[in-house]
């Protein structure tokens, strides 16, 4: 009973990614991102609730990570559980990539990256840390 709890847990999940993410297209991965209402727009307009927000607002992290790799041109596969970012203003060798954003266009490096689980992860072979700063798009998932 219990693998068969696990396997439906396995099949269901490109089902529940689905839910948070659209499908990728020639574009790359699209986040679909809503305000809580149903519909994701035109929301009513509300006074401020009495609710007592007690947690604090943290940064999300993703300033120590480790990097699986550094591209001028955008790859098409990734190692999986990494983050495919776009880092502006970056350069190897003295060379960057371009991005077009909003029919502008951004010069920096791709990059593979994931969060490192705790400060004193080590870097697996083959790979280099690498800290987050400036503008960074993350631009899908693998």
């Amino acid at each position: 009973m219990k693998n068969v709890i696990i396997i439906s847990l396995l099949l269901s999940l490109p089902v529940l990614c689905l839910a948070q993410f659209s499908g990728a297209d020639k574009d790359g991965l699209t986040i679909i991102v809503t305000d809580g209402t149903l519909g994701g727009q035109d929301s009513p307009l509300r006074p401020p609730s009495n609710l007592n927000y007690q947690d604090p607002i943290r940064p999300l992290g993703m300033q120590e990570a480790i990097q699986a790799g550094a591209f001028l041109t955008r790859p098409d596969y990734g190692k999986m559980g990494y983050l495919l970012v776009f880092c502006v203003g970056d350069k190897i060798g003295g060379q960057q990539g371009s991005l077009l954003i909003n029919g502008q266009v951004a010069r920096g490096v791709f990059r593979l990256i994931r969060q490192k689980l705790r400060p004193d992860e080590e870097i697996p072979e083959g790979m280099t840390s690498y800290r987050l700063k400036g503008t960074v798009y993350f631009l899908g998932i693998s």
